[in-house]
C-alpha cells in the first residue's frame, strides 16, 4: 500500500527540483498544479483501488473521486444519471469446473476449482464430455524441429487428449521449441485432429503455469480444456488407459462500466471535449497484463499509474484551469471514460449515446499515458494532426520550454479518440511513450514524471487558447496506421518505440518466448526488413504482419549499433 508519508516525501523532493524560471501563463500556480497532480494520481493508482477494473469496487471508488473533484470545481453534471453514464459488458464466467478420473487404481474426483492446482482454462468451451484418454507427451507437432508427438498415434478423434505443459527443452530459455509449444498452438492441433477434450498437466516445477481466469473466452475452435498444476501431484501415469469425465458450466456475467461526464457551459455554439480513460486491469481478471508471474504467485494489482491515472489526473487539472480561464467562446465537456482496456467501450458508448449533440462538438482531445515523459528525449507523440487542416497552422506555433513533438496524422489508434474520429470529429491524442512497466504491476505512481505531465497540460491549455476565438474546425479523414489485432496472421512479439523518427521500426521491448525474442532481437534494434518486405515505417510493419503466414521460417534484417544483421526467425 502506498503510504501518505511516502507521498509527502516524494512531493517535497519534487518541489525543490522544479525550477521557476518560466513565466506563469496558467490561472493556477505551477507548484500548486504539481501538488494536485501528485495527490490525485497517487490516490487513483493506490492499491486501495485495486487497479480500477471496469465494473469493480475500485472503479466505483475512482469515479466517486472524479465526481468529488468536479463538484469542488463547480463543474456541472452532464451524464445520464448526474455525472454518470452507465454501459454494460456481457461476459461468460466459469461457474463450475469438475473432472472425474477413472483409472486402474480407482476413481479420483476433482469437484472444486482450485486456482493453484486444477481448473478449466479460459479458452475452454463449456459443456460435459466423457471419453478415453490418449497420452500425447507434449502435444507438439513440429517435424522440422525433430519432434512430432502424434507420429505414432493412430487417431485422437473423439478422445480426450492428455499432454504435458511446455516442451522437452524447457530449461533452455532460447529453445526454438518455445515458438511451437504455447498452449493455444497445442490445443488447436489437438482439436484439428478431432479431440473432444484436452487435459494439460504440468510435470516440471520450473515451467511457468497459466493463471486461472474466471472469464471464459472460448475461441472459434474450442473444446473443454482442464489444467492440472504441479501442486496437484498428477503425472502422465494416472491417465494411461484412463477414462475421464469433464464438466464445465458457465453463467452470464454483466459488468457495468461508468463514464464520468462534467460540463462547463458558456452557452457557446461549440463544445470542446477533453477526455481520458480512468479504468485499468485490476488483478488481470479480464486479461491484458504483460507481466509473467512466478509459479503459484498470487494475482497482483495492476495500478496503472501511467495507464491511465496520469491522463485522468491531467483531466481534472484541465477542468480547473479552464473553469478559471478567460477562454469562454467554447463550452467544455470533460469525460473520464471506463472500459477503454476492454476495447474503447466507454467512448464508443458515448458517441452512440451523446449527452450533447455531436454536431456541436468542435474537436476532441484525448490523454492516454502522459505520465512518463522521457527526461532525455523530452518528446511526446501527438496523433490526429491530419484530422483537420487547421492543426497544421496551430500546432507548430506552440512552444512549451524545450518540449519536442512527434506528429502523427492518423486519427485512429488504440485509445478513446478513435471513437470520436470515427464519427467525423477532429481529434488529438497525447502520449508520452511506451515503457517496460506497461500493463504490469510495476506501473506505480512513484515512477511518474509530474513535471512532464505539467508540460503536456500547458501544451493542451495553449491549444484551447489559440482556438478559442476561431470558427469550427473542418474534419478530414486520415490514412489508417493501426490495424486491429484480428488482421494479424502472425506476431513478432515486440513493443515498438512509437516515438522513433528514423527509418524502420525500433524495438522498445520483446516478449519472452515469442518469435522476436527467440530470434535474438533486442531492445534498441531497428527492424528494416521482414521476409521479402521492407519495413520503412509502422505502416509497413503492420501491413507485413497481415501478409505472412504462421509457421513461416524466414529472416529479419535489423540495424544494431549502426550495423545491419540478418537473423533467422520462425513466425
Amino acid at each position: 500500500m502506498n503510504s501518505f508519508c511516502k507521498r509527502i516525501a516524494f512531493f517535497t523532493l519534487l518541489l525543490f527540483s522544479f525550477g521557476s524560471t518560466q513565466a506563469q501563463t496558467l490561472p493556477k500556480p505551477e507548484a500548486d498544479i504539481l501538488q494536485s497532480l501528485e495527490h490525485n494520481l497517487s490516490y487513483l493508482a493506490d492499491d486501495h483501488l485495486e487497479g480500477r477494473l471496469m465494473g469493480s469496487r475500485g472503479e466505483k471508488l475512482a469515479y466517486e473521486f472524479i465526481i468529488e473533484n468536479f463538484q469542488s470545481l463547480n463543474i456541472s453534471p452532464k451524464g445520464e444519471q448526474g455525472y454518470l453514464q452507465s454501459f454494460n459488458l456481457n461476459k461468460i464466467a466459469c461457474k463450475k469446473g469438475e473432472l472425474i478420473l477413472n483409472n486402474k487404481t480407482g476413481e479420483v474426483k476433482f469437484l472444486q476449482i482450485n486456482p493453484s492446482k486444477n481448473f478449466p482454462l479460459a479458452m475452454s468451451k463449456p459443456g460435459k464430455i466423457e471419453g478415453k484418454c490418449v497420452w500425447v507427451a507434449y502435444g507438439i507437432e513440429a517435424p522440422e524441429l525433430g519432434i512430432n508427438d502424434y507420429a505414432n498415434i493412430k487417431s485422437v478423434k473423439g478422445k480426450i487428449v492428455v499432454m504435458r505443459l511446455g516442451h522437452p527443452d524447457y530449461l533452455n530459455p532460447h529453445s526454438k521449441l518455445a515458438a511451437v509449444a504455447d498452449i493455444e498452438t497445442k490445443v488447436n492441433i489437438a482439436i484439428d485432429k478431432g479431440a473432444e477434450g484436452i487435459i494439460i498437466v504440468n510435470t516440471h516445477a520450473e515451467i511457468l503455469e497459466p493463471d486461472f481466469k474466471p472469464i471464459v473466452k472460448a475461441p472459434f475452435k474450442a473444446a473443454p480444456i482442464y489444467f492440472f498444476g504441479k501442486q496437484s501431484g498428477l503425472d502422465s501415469v494416472q491417465f494411461v488407459n484412463a477414462k475421464v469425465s469433464i464438466q464445465i458450466d458457465t453463467v452470464s456475467l454483466k459488468l457495468e462500466g461508468h463514464n464520468v461526464i462534467g460540463f462547463i457551459n458558456h452557452k457557446a455554439p461549440q463544445t470542446v471535449v477533453i477526455g481520458a480513460h480512468y479504468d485499468h486491469l485490476g488483478y488481470n481478471e479480464l486479461g491484458g497484463s504483460t507481466y509473467r508471474k512466478q509459479q503459484n504467485e498470487k494475482p497482483q494489482i495492476h495500478n496503472g499509474a501511467d495507464d491511465n491515472a496520469s491522463g485522468t489526473a491531467a483531466l481534472i487539472e484541465l477542468a480547473e484551469l479552464l473553469q478559471k480561464s478567460p477562454y469562454r467562446n467554447h463550452n467544455y465537456l470533460f469525460i473520464a471514460f471506463s472500459g477503454e482496456e476492454q476495447g474503447l467501450l466507454g467512448s464508443r458508448y458515448f458517441v452512440d449515446h451523446p449527452t450533447i449533440p455531436l454536431t456541436q462538438i468542435d474537436y476532441m482531445i484525448n490523454m492516454d499515458m502522459v505520465g512518463r515523459l522521457d527526461t532525455l528525449k523530452n518528446s511526446f507523440s501527438l496523433s490526429g494532426t491530419g484530422t483537420s487542416p487547421r492543426w497544421d497552422s496551430i500546432l507548430p506555433n506552440i512552444q512549451i520550454a524545450d518540449l519536442k513533438v512527434k506528429y502523427d496524422p492518423s486519427g485512429t489508434g488504440a485509445s478513446d479518440h478513435t471513437s470520436f474520429y470515427n464519427v467525423g470529429i477532429p481529434v488529438l491524442h497525447f502520449f508520452t511513450g511506451s515503457h517496460s512497466d506497461y500493463h504490469k504491476p510495476s506501473d506505480d505512481w512513484e515512477l511518474v514524471n509530474f513535471k512532464g505531465s505539467l508540460k503536456i497540460i500547458k501544451y493542451i491549455y495553449s491549444i484551447v487558447g489559440k482556438l478559442d476565438k476561431q470558427g469550427k474546425l473542418a474534419f478530414t479523414k486520415t490514412k489508417e496506421t493501426i490495424n486491429t489485432q484480428s488482421n494479424f496472421k502472425v506476431t513478432l512479439g515486440i513493443m515498438p518505440d512509437y516515438l522513433f523518427e528514423g527509418k524502420g521500426v525500433k524495438v522498445d521491448g520483446t516478449t519472452e518466448g515469442k518469435p522476436a525474442a527467440m530470434a535474438g532481437i533486442k531492445r534498441g534494434d531497428v527492424i528494416l526488413k521482414l521476409d521479402q518486405f521492407n519495413i520503412n515505417s509502422m505502416d509497413d510493419y503492420m501491413a507485413t504482419l497481415g501478409k505472412l503466414e504462421k509457421g513461416l521460417q524466414t529472416k529479419v534484417i535489423i540495424l544494431r549499433d549502426g550495423k545491419e544483421m540478418a537473423l533467422d526467425v520462425k513466425l
